[in-house]
């Protein structure tokens, strides 16, 4: 494009001539030359900035899509799992609020009774946990990358997604210690391992217990915890669907 703005000028230049004696007019002429191509230059300058400001935008722009792309569908496949692990959390308090229900247990139940303790048992454990994938939110923290996002609502979701987990996943780490550490010990030593009731070995007493009442409580409440409680659960469901809507592809439907 300079080239062609020159080729102009040089042929203005050439028309317009004067004679040899004409040195003040040639002198004006170099000078308007001159700054004629003091113009031009500037003008690629700008040009050539803008056309790379223009590609770079470019780059970050389908950089973004593809970064978005990849945080929807991590984290739908994150939501999915939530969904499992909070279902499962819901089973079994369910079944140990059954369990409180028969309190306090004196003697052998009856057998329909035993069944559905049976049951009940072997599905109070709980201790699922939420361990979702952050590939994509590791991949922008260690490259700082997050400005990258446009968006500040989800680029702030997006920052704050790890210290979130973190905060509920303390409350899902104290059902995990208190199955393991308590609860657990407790039944693998009274009961066999599927709750197996028609076996003799069963120790019956452990069920009339103050210990069993308050560990299967202390079971629920934990979990309860979790659910309703500290309200960390409703914070990671609320985060999880904003990033979802707000990563969606423009073409999703």
């Amino acid at each position: 494009m300079i080239k062609f703005f020159r080729k102009i000028r040089y042929n203005l230049m050439s028309e317009n001539k004067t004679s040899p004696n004409d040195s003040g007019g040639r002198a004006g002429k170099y000078f308007k030359y001159a700054i004629g191509e003091i113009i031009l230059v500037v003008i690629g300058i700008l040009i050539a900035l803008q056309i790379n400001n223009w590609n770079e935008n470019r780059i970050k722009s389908n950089k973004e899509t593809a970064i978005l792309a990849t945080i929807h569908k991590e984290f739908k496949e994150n939501k999915k799992q939530l969904d499992s692990v909070v279902n499962q959390h819901l089973m079994a308090r369910n079944n140990c609020a059954k369990i409180i229900n028969l309190f306090p247990i004196k003697s052998k139940p009856e057998p329909a009774i035993l069944d559905s303790l049976q049951h009940q048992l072997f599905w109070s454990y709980g201790g699922t946990t939420f361990n979702p994938s952050q590939t994509s939110i590791n991949a922008l923290a260690s490259t700082s990358s997050f400005d990258i996002i446009k968006n500040n609502t989800l680029r702030d979701h997006l920052i704050s997604w790890n210290d979130l987990i973190t905060d509920y996943q303390e409350e899902e780490l104290r059902v995990s210690e208190h199955m393991v550490q308590q609860y657990d010990p407790y039944m693998s030593k009274h009961f066999d391992w599927n709750f197996n009731f028609n076996d003799e070995r069963n120790d019956f007493n452990a069920l009339q217990t103050l210990e069993f009442e308050y560990l299967v409580r202390n079971q629920y409440y934990l979990i309860d915890q979790i659910l309703t409680a500290t309200g960390e659960l409703q914070k990671v469901q609320n985060t999880l669907v904003k990033i979802i809507n707000l990563s969606k592809p423009k073409n999703h439907d």
